[in-house]
């Protein structure tokens, strides 16, 4: 009976010590000062500055350096930071037992940048997020311009075919997606316009012409039509005379001469 009671006491002694123990640990932690901070950009996109970052965060770490300690840096504030920043798609951080704050993010990728009617750009990556221009980068992305209504605000958001102002940018993600899909075409593509009709054209190296594909029915069937035309017929003395190339009839090729 000694014997329990010895073994019940020394087990609740050991589990008492474990949990002070544990206390001690974690208070000694949140009392060690902030010794760094450490940025892991997850790409290469290069839209969101580190520098930029590097300042934001100090400036959220105030006495950053010196004697700020681990507990009283806001985590919080430092996840709204990397939320509002319209190029990061996600991220994480967090602080080592070293005392460096460890910040990971994940930029978007952009696919094709789009211009809109009233000069503003915006770019649209694979999954259809819409992202802000940026001053200080500007990546080599396929163009797409002419009768797009986009919005003014530096904000991200996905698009959806339920809002009129965003079927011109699906229709033009949709093309993205088949100009991938044809290699030969992909490599000759220069740029892609939406017009007033909301029909779109391409503009193809070596050709001056216009080259019309409408609207993204058939898609990858015209961009086909548009490879054979062009492996048999574009060093052609006659197509230079050719004002436009229109792909909007099934199983036709109809060009139009200057």
């Amino acid at each position: 009976m000694v014997k329990k009671i010895l073994s019940i006491i020394l087990w609740v002694a050991t589990a008492a010590a474990l949990v002070w123990l544990f206390v001690y640990a974690r208070e000694d932690y949140l009392h060690t000062p902030l010794k760094a901070i450490n940025l892991i950009s997850e790409t290469d996109t290069g839209f969101v500055s580190k520098s930029a970052l590097y300042k934001e965060f100090e400036s959220l770490c105030k006495e950053f350096g010196r004697s700020k300690e681990i507990k009283a840096v806001d985590m919080i504030a430092i996840q709204k930071a990397l939320e509002s920043n319209a190029w990061i798609e996600n991220s994480a951080s967090y602080i080592d037992l070293d005392g460096t704050l460890n910040v990971s993010y994940h930029e978007y990728e952009p696919w094709f940048r789009a211009f809109g009617k009233n000069g503003h750009s915006v770019y649209v990556t694979r999954e259809g997020f819409v992202i802000p221009s940026s001053r200080t980068y500007t990546p080599y992305v396929l163009v797409t311009s002419g009768n797009f209504e986009l919005r003014s605000d530096s904000i991200t958001y996905q698009l959806t075919d339920t809002l009129e102002s965003d079927r011109n940018l699906l229709n033009a993600l949709h093309w993205c997606e088949a100009i991938e899909g044809n290699d030969f075409v992909g490599h000759c593509i220069g740029q892609l316009y939406c017009n007033k009709r909301n029909q779109f054209e391409l503009t193809v190296k070596g050709f001056d012409g216009r080259v019309i594909v409408g609207d993204t029915c058939d898609a990858s069937d015209k961009l086909k039509r548009l490879e054979i035309f062009m492996k048999q017929r574009i060093d052609s003395p006659e197509t230079k005379t050719l004002k436009s190339i229109n792909l909007n009839y099934k199983n036709q090729i109809v060009c139009t001469k200057r």
